[in-house]
């Protein structure tokens, strides 16, 4: 095994063990403050991971007035996953899905607008219609029949607006603490604050508002926000030091003018009584320690709206379940892929 190899598969270990040892680690229950007293302006330089993943493939696909950038490893059922946001890129599956690459041919990518992907300086193509129609850009270029969609967060809208338009094409459908894609008026934020401190919410809105005056760029405010606390919003475990730091470097990088479009478009979504007779094999994985998403009544949603679906709820995570509880998730992943498999 080459060194660099090695080296990647002993650092994955490390991490999946430590996510199973979970009673040594920081959880959002122990309440605890570490405000750093400065600011961290000096961000540790930090590869992505996409350069350390052996046998990772890259390439480029063609879309309407750009390309997809998109990354495959793995053999076996087609799974590609779409990212949250809008604005994130595909660097928060990295590198915990590489552990069911012996099971399915995972397939990640960058939205049109996020990432390595293509940018419309018009922002005219920024809607949730036309990314869905680069998804499908994205299958034909793969030269894929038929496949697997998993959509996390806001993806999931994006997931679940593609299987209603291209059912055909979806083998399966898998939902990750997903926006649900119906309209709702709560706004209240009375979860996060059993657990996030009134210091540590001056600290994280602080460095947002220099963030939008230009006194900070975006990986410093991502940084630092995840210094003060910001990390209990999307954990129950407190993430280490390299993975905030992977989070602040690559995992936000939106197009000028992507987010503003996205995400009154996004809200336009309804997609109440879609799912009635739904007949694709549906998965969805919630947390109960979600805090990400305010509605307290969002599983009860996504429930009703997905009759049909297989419905698994995690104790002990927060809104990045498989970074939480990956010997569960990936487990109930690959249990999932291997009963469509046989189908």
């Amino acid at each position: 095994m080459r060194v660099k190899e090695y080296l990647f598969v002993l650092s994955f270990i490390l991490l999946v063990f430590s996510g199973c040892i979970n009673f040594e680690r920081e959880t959002i229950f122990d309440k605890k403050v570490h405000i750093p007293k400065e600011l961290v302006y000096d961000i540790p330089s930090l590869p992505p991971l996409c350069d350390e993943i052996p046998d990772l493939k890259k390439g480029f696909a063609d879309i309407k007035d750009g390309k997809l950038y998109y990354e495959e490893e793995g053999e076996g059922i087609p799974l590609v996953f779409i990212n949250g946001g809008p604005g994130d890129t595909h660097q928060i599956f990295h590198p915990y899905f590489s552990q069911i690459k012996d099971v399915a041919r995972i397939i990640y990518y960058d939205q049109r607008g996020t990432g390595k992907s293509s940018k419309d300086d018009s922002g005219k193509t920024y809607t949730v219609k036309q990314a869905v129609e680069d998804l499908e850009y994205l299958r034909k270029a793969l030269k894929i029949d038929r496949w697997v969609v998993l959509g996390w967060s806001y993806g999931g809208l994006l997931a679940q607006c593609y299987a209603l338009k291209y059912p055909e094409r979806c083998i399966g459908l898998i939902l990750g603490t997903s926006t649900t894609g119906i309209p709702s008026s709560y706004s209240s934020r009375e979860r996060e604050r059993k657990f996030i401190s009134l210091a540590e919410w001056d600290a994280i809105e602080n460095v947002g508002q220099m963030a939008s005056e230009g006194k900070v760029t975006t990986a410093q405010c991502i940084y630092n926000r995840l210094l003060a606390g910001d990390w209990k919003r999307q954990r129950y475990y407190k993430p280490t030091k390299e993975e905030m730091l992977r989070q602040a470097l690559y995992g936000w990088s939106p197009a000028p003018g992507f987010e503003e479009r996205m995400r009154p478009d996004s809200d336009k979504i309804n997609l109440r009584g879609k799912f009635d007779d739904f007949k694709i094999p549906t998965l969805i994985i919630e947390a109960k320690w979600e805090l990400l998403w305010w509605d307290p009544n969002r599983v009860n949603i996504m429930q009703k709206n997905h009759p049909h679906a297989q419905i698994e709820i995690f104790e002990k995570s927060g809104h990045v379940i498989f970074a939480d509880e990956p010997e569960r998730f990936f487990s109930l992943i690959k249990n999932f892929l291997e009963k469509l498999d046989a189908k």
